[in-house]
């Protein structure tokens, strides 16, 4: 059995992997927390664990945090993954691959995995990225702006008059408080929007649009025929696990 984890910059997600298909486990918000009262209650004892896999986008320090965890409790490295230049179906477009996000290339990589076409995978978490993918599977590139609530919060945090948190989405909005709120979902949508287009234009044709991520909820109804695909870091990771060629692809942290 392997245990997979997505450790975003806000949220840690985890599930199991024992070949014969994906177990979804917990997921928890880890900012200003530790991680290890945490991770006592959600991990139970498992039989047998023979890997660790870790998709993370934290700093070196959290990743170390995690991996001290993982080693006391588990007898176990951590092994942080990073994007391969061709794996799993998806052939990455950076000139340097390491340098796009795990998160994305495993987003990818599952999305690809249970539906080959052209489309846009949008991931929508404290920062938003936006990527696209021919039918045969390779990588065209990707944008990464600020997601809407951390738009919200250097809106609010930059402004003397930026007006209280809160607010709700309105079409036309009549107060502070839901002008910034309903901005920061056109804002988000709007580069959507403009990214899916411009890869049209590459792919010949309108791609199908993904979303998938923590801020799915209030960013959907913005985005009409948008569809939404959960846990695509964790089918990703499962996808890793099963691949015996990546099995010893990446070392564990030193």
């Amino acid at each position: 059995m392997k245990l997979l984890i997505d450790f975003g910059n806000t949220r840690l997600k985890w599930a199991t992997e024992d070949g014969g298909g994906l177990r979804l486990g917990g997921v928890f918000a880890h900012r200003n927390r530790t991680l290890g009262t945490a991770l006592r209650t959600e991990w139970p004892e498992f039989s047998r664990l023979d890997a660790v896999l870790v998709a993370s986008v934290v700093g070196a320090e959290r990743e170390a945090e995690l991996d001290q965890l993982v080693r006391a409790r588990f007898r176990l490295p951590a092994t942080f993954l990073r994007s391969p230049a061709h794996a799993l179906g998806i052939r990455n477009a950076y000139a340097e691959p390491a340098r796009l996000g795990i998160d994305r290339f495993l987003g990818l990589a599952a999305l690809h995995a249970e539906k080959p076409r052209a489309q846009v995978l949008a991931s929508v978490g404290t920062a938003l990225t936006v990527d696209a993918l021919r039918t045969d599977g390779s990588h065209l590139g990707g944008i990464i702006v600020p997601g809407a609530a951390l738009m919200r919060g250097t809106v609010l945090a930059g402004t003397a008059r930026g007006g209280a948190p809160g607010g709700r989405f309105k079409v036309l909005p009549d107060s502070t408080a839901d002008g910034v709120f309903t901005g920061s979902l056109y804002a988000a949508a709007g580069a959507i929007d403009r990214f899916r287009a411009a890869a049209g234009h590459e792919l010949g044709g309108a791609p199908a649009l993904v979303l998938t991520g923590g801020g799915v909820d209030e960013l959907a109804p913005v985005l009409g025929g948008a569809e939404r695909i959960n846990d695509l870091v964790l089918r990703g990771l499962a996808l890793w696990a099963r691949c015996s060629d990546l099995a010893g692809a990446t070392a564990p942290l030193e």
